[in-house]
C-alpha cells in the first residue's frame, strides 16, 4: 500500500509564510482602526499604527505606499461591505431578511464604530470609499432580490424602479429607531415596514 508522501521543506516554509503574513496583515489592519478611531485620520501615522501592530515600519510600507491606501483598506477590511443574500423564496421574506441584516450590523462593534468616523468633522477620503461600497454592495442584493421576484413571477417588471431610492426608504426607519428615536424592532415592526414598503413600490 502506497504512504500518502510528506510535506515538503519547501511547502512547509510556504504555508508558514503565508500564516505570518495573514497574521501581521490583520494585526496591521486593527490597529489602523484603532488609531484612527483614537486620533484621527489626521493624527494617525504609519510609525504609529507599526508600534501598534508590533511590525517593522518597512513592514507596512512594503504593502501600502501611503497612508491613504493603508487606511482605506483597513475600513474595508474592518467594515467588510459584502452582505449575505437571502433568499427565503418569496419577495416579502427577502426582504424581510435583509432589513434583519441592517437591523443587526447597525448595532455591531464595528458599525458603531464606523458611525463615530463618519461624525467626525473632517472629510476622510478612504471612509468614503468605504461607505461607498457598503451601498452600493446593498444596493446590487436589493436589485438581486427584486430579480429574483420577477423571475418567480411575484411582480411584473421593475424597469422603472429606482433601487437606491427604494433603499433608502426601506432602510431610512431602522436607522431612525436605531439612531434616534431609540424605539424598538421587532418582526412584526419589520414586516409592517416591508409590507407598507412594497404596497408602494409594487403598485407604481
Amino acid at each position: 500500500m502506497t504512504q500518502p508522501s510528506s510535506p515538503t521543506p519547501e511547502r512547509t516554509s510556504t504555508a508558514r509564510s503565508h500564516r505570518r503574513g495573514a497574521a501581521v496583515r490583520d494585526g496591521v489592519m486593527s490597529a489602523a482602526v484603532h488609531e484612527l478611531l483614537n486620533v484621527g485620520f489626521d493624527g494617525l501615522t504609519i510609525a504609529h499604527v507599526a508600534e501598534r501592530a508590533g511590525v517593522h515600519v518597512t513592514s507596512i510600507y512594503r504593502r501600502w505606499k501611503t497612508k491613504e491606501q493603508l487606511v482605506t483598506d483597513a475600513l474595508i477590511d474592518h467594515f467588510d461591505p459584502s452582505v449575505a443574500s437571502p433568499d427565503t423564496g418569496s419577495l416579502r421574506g427577502d426582504l424581510i431578511a435583509m432589513c434583519t441584516d441592517v437591523h443587526t450590523s447597525l448595532t455591531s462593534p464595528q458599525m458603531k464604530a464606523l458611525l463615530r468616523l463618519a461624525a467626525m468633522p473632517v472629510d476622510i477620503d478612504p471612509l468614503d470609499e468605504a461607505r461607498r461600497r457598503m451601498v452600493e454592495a446593498r444596493i446590487d442584493l436589493l436589485a438581486l432580490i427584486f430579480a429574483r421576484a420577477v423571475a418567480r413571477g411575484e411582480i411584473g417588471g421593475t424597469a422603472h424602479l429606482d433601487h437606491a431610492l427604494a433603499l433608502e426608504v426601506l432602510h431610512a426607519p431602522i436607522y431612525t429607531r436605531v439612531l434616534l428615536s431609540r424605539e424598538p424592532i421587532d418582526e412584526q415592526y419589520l414586516g409592517d415596514l416591508v409590507d407598507m414598503v412594497l404596497a408602494g413600490l409594487v403598485t407604481h
